[in-house]
């Protein structure tokens, strides 16, 4: 493990992500910053994909490490900003959660601002591996999760109840399998293996935790150099809500409708259906999904 002495940091802050508590967030963590030493200067953003062109656009060789202040979609835009800039190995990257969904921080251990930021000023820094995204000769990135089918619906109905917290994701994922329930047809390429059928959903994971609090693929790991892939075929509603209730304990993994897989690469060959890429619904298929090891750089102990 690499312990670097910390110098100056860039702090990103997303002002209204959860809820539009992450400035008070701020306020409580800057002085930790202040009395360690560490000199910190902080930019607030002013729409979506601002971190991502900041990043970009930003010559970040003054800074020993970069800080964000938000949830998933904060960080997925710092992600694909260091990607994208070819920086992601050059400065680490600390994550101080402040959205509501976290999914990532909880495979962290660190959902209190206080504590994320002193692990950063710890100056901890470990590499996590990254998912490489090809959609018609276009290259994005996701961190945390892929999601098709059933994972994409949830996602786009816990985006209108933002008021209701985390708890969204599963209130969402109750009323689709009760009210929604809707099976598509998938043309899937996972470890050489064709799947052309009936699907409920799939979904390709880098972390133990998606939404609030489940724990979809209990094998994952950051920096394996894997991706956990959890598919669905065409199940029956009775067998959906059976799988749902097992999600939060990792016990669903052992129903015999749900394949687990662990894999380095897969392709999704239908065309035109809506993604959830790290809780954001931006992507459609198809797509070539490759994963990048030790692809980035986090200030943690893993």
């Amino acid at each position: 493990m690499k312990q670097i002495k910390r110098k100056k940091f860039c702090i990103l802050v997303n002002p209204v992500a959860g809820g539009r508590k992450t400035t008070k967030i701020f306020t409580k963590i800057q002085p930790l910053f202040d009395t360690s030493s560490v000199q910190s200067v902080k930019y607030f953003s002013d729409r979506p994909g601002f971190i991502t062109d900041f990043i970009i656009n930003s010559n970040l060789s003054e800074f020993d490490g970069l800080c964000v202040v938000g949830g998933d979609g904060t960080i997925h835009e710092a992600v694909l900003g260091l990607m994208k800039s070819g920086k992601a190995k050059s400065i680490p990257l600390g994550i101080i959660p402040g959205g509501t969904g976290n999914a990532f921080i909880e495979d962290l251990g660190c959902r209190d601002p206080i504590k994320a930021a002193s692990q950063i000023i710890d100056g901890k820094v470990s590499p996590i591996d990254i998912f490489q995204i090809v959609h018609n000769e276009a290259t994005s990135y996701a961190f945390n999760i892929i999601g098709w089918g059933m994972a994409s619906d949830v996602n786009i109905q816990a985006e209108q109840w933002r008021w209701l917290g985390g708890m969204r994701y599963s209130i969402s994922a109750i009323i689709n399998i009760m009210a929604f329930f809707k099976k598509r047809h998938l043309q899937l390429n996972l470890a050489d293996n064709l799947v052309n059928s009936k699907c409920l959903f799939f979904v390709a994971l880098n972390t133990i935790h998606t939404g609030k609090g489940m724990k979809m693929a209990p094998h994952a790991k950051l920096n394996d150099g894997l991706i956990d892939t959890i598919l669905v075929r065409d199940v029956s509603k009775l067998r959906a809500v059976k799988i749902f209730t097992q999600v939060f304990s990792g016990n669903h993994i052992f129903d015999p409708s749900v394949e687990y897989q662990q894999v380095k690469t897969f392709s999704i060959h239908t065309k035109g259906d809506l993604l959830n890429i790290d809780g954001e619904n931006t992507g459609h298929t198809p797509i070539n999904v490759s994963v990048v090891p030790n692809a980035l750089k986090i200030f943690a102990d893993l």
